[in-house]
This record gives C-alpha cells, sequence and structure tokens, in this order.
C-alpha cells in the first residue's frame, strides 16, 4: 500500500513560491487570469447568471471586499464574489482544460484565488504562486481519476475543492501540516455528477461555485485548527477509491520538481463548447476553407476519434440550446455554417436552424482504434480525424489532434488578448477591457491584488 501520497502532493504545493517560476510559466499564468476573467464577464446576461445574481443578491453583513466580475466591478462579501464569479466562468464553456485530467482548472482555482487575495491585499506574486499551486492539485488529482471517472463524475466538480483549497491556503500562509488538513476537508465534501447533461440542466455552474466555497472553507477552517483525513487520496476509504478502483495513483507524485508545473500543459478555448470537440471543428474549418465546401452537397461526414469524446459529445439530438454544446454533429455543423463558435453559435436561432439539422443527421460519430490506442498512451492528444463525403464523389480528410490554444499549438498573447475584446464586447466598455488587459501584464508588479480593479 502506498502511503504518504496526500502529503507529498500538499507539501510540494505548499512549497511553490513566485521564485520558483521561470519567465514563462509567470507569463502563461496570467495569461490564464485574463482567459478567465473574460470568460466569466462574457458571461453575463445568460440565464443561469440571472439566477446566481439573484441568489447571491443584498444581505451582505460587512462592507465589500471583493469583486464580483461584473459591469463597474462592484464588490461583495468575498464567499459570494468567489462562487459568484466560479458559477460565471463555467457557463459558456470558454474556460481553459488541462488535456490530461480533463479538468477546467481556472474555473475553481483562479475565482478562489482571487477572492481571498483581495481581502487579504496579497501581491500580484503571491496570486502567481497561489494559481500556480491550484493548477497543479486541479491537473495531478484529475490526472489520477481520469479516464476511469469521468462516466460519472465531473472532475472539475470533484477536484475543485482540492485546486481552490490549495490556491486560498497559499494565499492565507498555511504551514504543512495545516495544508494536509486542507486537502482532507477538501476531499471529503469532493462532488459533480454528470447526469446534468442528460437534460441539458445548470448544474456544471453549480458544480464550480460549490468547490470552490468548499475549497476556501477548507483552508480556513485548517488555519484554525480543524483536521482532516491525512491520506484523503490515497486511503483505504479515501477519494481515489471511491472515484476509480483503477486510479492512477502514480499521477498524484510524479515527477514532482520545483521549476516544473502543471499549468504549462494546460489549454485554452477558441470555441464555446466542449473541448472534445474541437480538434473536429478545427479539421471542419480548415476543409472548409480549403475546398471552398458547400454543405448542401455534403453525403456523409464520419468522425472518427477516441471514447471518451463520443461518451461525451456524441449527441445528435440534444435537448436545450446548451446541450449543443455537447454535440459533436452540431459542432460539425455550426463550424461549416458560422465559422466562429462562440456563444452566440449555440442560440435557439442557430441550432434550430433547417440547414443545421440537415447537417447534423449527416454526421456519424466513431470510435477508431488506432486514435483510441493514442489516446490512451498519450491523454493529452484529443484528434479527430474527418471523412467528408460529397455527392460528386469525392472523399475529403482532415486529421487535427491540436487545435488552436491547445498547450501544443498555444494562444499568443495577441490571441489572448482578441479573445478577451471579442467575449467582453458590450459587457464592459472596451477601455475597461484593455486597462485589465494591461494590470494583468504587470501583475507580479502589483504590491496588492486590488489594483487590477482600479480603473
Amino acid at each position: 500500500m502506498e502511503t504518504q501520497i496526500t502529503k507529498a502532493l500538499s507539501d510540494f504545493i505548499t512549497d511553490i513560491r513566485f521564485e520558483d517560476l521561470n519567465g514563462e510559466t509567470t507569463d502563461y499564468t496570467k495569461m490564464c487570469v485574463q482567459d478567465l476573467l473574460g470568460v466569466s464577464i462574457a458571461g453575463q446576461g445568460a440565464p443561469a447568471e440571472k439566477i446566481w445574481a439573484a441568489y447571491y443578491s443584498g444581505g451582505d453583513s460587512q462592507p465589500g471586499e471583493a469583486a464580483r466580475w461584473t459591469p463597474g466591478f462592484q464588490r461583495t462579501e468575498y464567499h459570494k464574489a468567489a462562487a459568484y464569479n466560479a458559477a460565471c466562468s463555467h457557463l459558456l464553456d470558454l474556460d481553459d482544460v488541462h488535456n490530461a485530467s480533463i479538468t477546467h482548472p481556472g474555473t475553481v482555482t483562479i475565482p478562489a484565488a482571487m477572492a481571498v487575495a483581495q481581502i487579504r491585499h496579497s501581491s500580484g506574486r503571491e496570486l502567481i504562486a497561489a494559481v500556480t499551486g491550484g493548477y497543479e492539485a486541479a491537473a495531478r488529482i484529475g490526472a489520477a481519476i481520469n479516464p476511469g471517472a469521468y462516466w460519472y463524475w465531473h472532475t472539475t466538480g470533484v477536484v475543485g475543492a482540492f485546486s481552490s483549497a490549495a490556491a486560498a491556503g497559499k494565499l492565507i500562509g498555511l504551514d504543512k501540516a495545516q495544508m494536509l488538513h486542507a486537502f482532507g476537508s477538501a476531499g471529503t465534501q469532493a462532488a459533480g455528477l454528470w447526469e446534468f447533461l442528460e437534460d441539458g440542466s445548470m448544474s456544471k455552474s453549480l458544480h464550480t461555485a460549490n468547490a470552490t466555497l468548499c475549497g476556501i472553507r477548507a483552508a480556513e477552517l485548517a488555519s484554525l485548527g480543524f483536521t482532516g483525513a491525512s491520506r484523503v487520496l490515497e486511503g483505504r476509504k479515501g477519494f481515489l477509491g471511491a472515484l476509480n478502483p483503477k486510479a492512477n495513483i502514480h499521477a498524484l507524485t510524479e515527477s514532482l520538481i520545483p521549476g516544473q508545473y502543471q499549468i504549462m500543459s494546460n489549454s485554452l478555448k477558441p470555441y464555446a463548447c466542449c473541448r472534445h470537440i474541437h480538434s473536429a471543428i478545427h479539421g471542419m474549418r480548415l476543409l472548409a476553407e480549403a475546398e471552398s465546401l458547400d454543405p448542401e452537397r455534403i453525403v456523409k461526414i464520419t468522425d472518427y476519434t477516441y471514447q471518451v469524446a463520443k461518451d461525451t459529445a456524441s449527441n445528435p439530438a440534444p435537448p436545450t440550446d446548451y446541450a449543443y454544446k455537447f454535440s459533436i454533429q452540431y459542432g460539425l455543423a455550426a463550424a461549416l455554417l458560422y465559422g466562429e463558435l462562440l456563444e452566440d453559435a449555440f442560440s435557439g436561432e442557430k441550432t434550430q436552424a433547417p440547414e443545421a439539422q440537415r447537417l447534423m443527421s449527416k454526421v456519424e460519430v466513431v470510435v477508431d482504434p488506432e486514435l483510441q490506442e493514442a489516446y490512451e498512451k498519450n491523454p493529452t492528444r484529443w484528434a479527430h480525424t474527418l471523412e467528408v463525403r460529397m455527392d460528386d464523389g469525392r472523399i475529403l480528410y482532415k486529421s487535427v489532434a491540436y487545435p488552436p490554444g491547445d498547450f501544443q499549438n498555444p494562444f499568443s498573447w495577441e490571441m489572448a488578448d482578441r479573445k478577451f475584446l471579442s467575449i467582453t464586447a458590450g459587457k464592459i466598455p472596451k477601455r475597461q477591457a484593455e486597462k485589465i488587459m494591461e494590470n494583468i501584464r504587470r501583475l507580479d508588479c502589483l504590491e496588492d491584488v486590488n489594483e487590477l480593479f482600479r480603473f
């Protein structure tokens, strides 16, 4: 029986300091912060956001402590701000993804880190180290349980308590013993089931809001002496055994090397839908551009891919507009018809368009043994191969493994800025968006994170 696995990981995360990060890691962490802020702002006005806003409206017994990422960036009690921001950043399916763990680490790390940093007036350097530590927890714990746990468990929800506890704990200043207790309390609160996808319900954002609160609570309780299971990950009745009896325990501690962090194998999203579809979408866009495809002349589209992609996102008849974000069939149709797949592409007008429905009916999703084998050997490679049959007898092929934003094909700052400005347009003034980008670029120079929201 492996021992002290939880302690090894929590100790490593506790020890992360800004000085351990090289320039590339610091720069990319800033980009992740900017990306998530933009995605959360873009979620304003979504049906679920209105419910979250109503739920958290009024009732503050204290002066505003942390910013809600809304127009005006009004301040509220920091737990409320963290939960609200975590919910909003997961509404559009535009937030980042760590491929190997099938986790969205930003949405359950950055809102917790930002809220705690604001109330403590932490520096930008401290925030960057805390975010890096949170991503380390989410990525490693997610990779340990997946892909086996993914059928039932929404990984972001179940690992989010750990990542937010890690980030909050670092900012609070937990020592190694306290961080271990925080991990114990985080693990016992882990939750998040995929059943919500069956009818396209709103639970996905509940998972991130809840995980963020659970992590902050775990860290704060640990700072007061509250104890948690010391072997919550590997223990006989612990997290790994509960979520996946065949979990890869070695993923938790393999190559724990100061200076080398999991955030650098994180990916950003250009399309507002499930990341398992992005290679297929990009492949279709490349084909459409190269061949000037006429959608009406397509006889059949076969998408060859790996099992997790089919299980998660093969959906020929989504029950709600939101569920179309988890449909390979619609993603391919929309890529041909609309090009850019931001939130507007998932409106009822677009999803129910007769031409979109006709194209969807022509799509077949097939698990390809070679792509599945490649995925099993390298779970960061989310590949699709398209076969498009035309009415003139032509058969066109396109394979994509690393779409734009993938850590193997990363965003430049120009692309990151373009995304931020595009998705926040109409939500906040452009001058405010540009000031946020400017402040994030110099995040490591800010002595107080609150300066981010001073315009």
